[in-house]
């Protein structure tokens, strides 16, 4: 029997990764509590998943306006067509795999999974509970179905949003996007006048023109770190080079001390990275998103004043210099970073979890 399941999908990194922190910090302080992360998908049908995993790609790297209609639909509408449908094909089978396991709590970090789960509570007149885990700085109604139990929110802004929507507002509770234990404190021996690096995560970035490595290579104020993480054919292209200045990494254990070791972290818009520079009170450099959810997370950014938006990678040379130059301003994010972090618990999220369990 298990106590906690969690249900998840692969689409992009962030939900499987916000599903091991869950576990993670869960196990860390029950030791006996047994938790179980399971791919929606991949319980369905193997090729399923590997078919719905190409066609998220294939649309969000070179069809972004048709992926951002069908996402605006999702955050429209309360009962949304595309959901609904892969839930009445597939929810007969979940149930069984849920029979099987019999946990006492689900945990849901996808919003396909919420619907699901909140249709066999309904179709069975089931007594399950479920929390809903939003990982991203969002309020789209695709996460919201009348059978969840608990929601864990990103921010007091989405609690607000949800409870405008007609949530029970105590069935809301702020616990920021969930990461793992090794990213949630800074290392302390590390001021911002003791950090020399320039942290660039280019995972799911697929080119950096040659010309802007040129001039990072040439760059004397700041040490740049280039991290591919799975892109292996990144990885290789760069590798090959023989830069002076720029330390190319492919996917890495120690980001966190990388992290602790940098002025700024240049990123993509992901709910999960975001989070972690903020346990890290890192300034963040934001690569700009047309993608649905992602729009949010920008949002999020600069309501908040904790970092900058970069609409093209390959000003990236002048935003550093302008930085290195004002550096009062980078103390500005940290501020602003460290005023946002009093808003996370992870010890009200897991106290959430366990007693649901309990």
């Amino acid at each position: 029997m298990t106590d906690i399941l969690i249900l998840t999908a692969s689409f992009g990194n962030g939900h499987n990764s916000v599903s091991n922190a869950l576990k993670e910090q869960i196990e860390n302080e029950q030791k006996q509590t047994k938790v179980v992360i399971a791919d929606i998908l991949e319980i369905v049908d193997p090729n399923v998943k590997n078919l719905s995993s190409k066609m998220y790609s294939e649309l969000t790297e070179n069809y972004p306006n048709v992926y951002n209609r069908l996402y605006d639909l999702k955050v429209i509408s309360k009962n949304n067509i595309i959901d609904n449908i892969f839930s009445n094909m597939y929810y007969k089978k979940i149930y069984e795999y849920i029979e099987f396991e019999q946990p006492k709590v689900i945990i849901s970090t996808f919003p396909l999974c919420s619907c699901i789960v909140s249709k066999i509570k309904e179709e069975y007149n089931s007594n399950l509970k479920l929390i809903t885990v939003i990982t991203d700085v969002v309020d789209s109604w695709e996460w919201i179905y009348k059978n969840t139990n608990l929601y864990l929110v990103p921010t007091n802004e989405i609690k607000n949003r949800l409870k405008n929507k007609g949530i029970d507002i105590n069935s809301i509770i702020v616990t920021g996007i969930p990461v793992k234990k090794e990213f949630i404190n800074k290392d302390e021996n590390f001021s911002v006048k003791d950090k020399k690096s320039i942290l660039i995560v280019l995972s799911g970035i697929d080119n950096i023109s040659e010309d802007l490595l040129n001039k990072l290579d040439n760059y004397s104020n700041f040490n740049i770190k280039i991290v591919t993480g799975r892109n292996k054919k990144l990885f290789k292209k760069l590798a090959g080079n023989n830069f002076t200045n720029i330390e190319i990494y492919g996917y890495v254990n120690n980001l966190n001390q990388i992290m602790d070791e940098s002025v700024f972290i240049v990123t993509k818009p992901g709910g999960v990275t975001i989070f972690e520079a903020i346990n890290k009170e890192l300034p963040l450099i934001i690569l700009n998103s047309n993608i649905g959810q992602e729009k949010g997370n920008i949002e999020f950014v600069k309501k908040n004043r904790i970092g900058v938006i970069l609409d093209d990678l390959n000003n990236l040379p002048y935003v550093l210099d302008y930085y290195y130059n004002n550096p009062s301003m980078i103390n500005y994010y940290c501020k602003n970073i460290r005023r946002v972090k009093t808003t996370i618990n992870y010890n009200r999220l897991i106290n959430s979890v366990i007693n649901e369990v309990i």
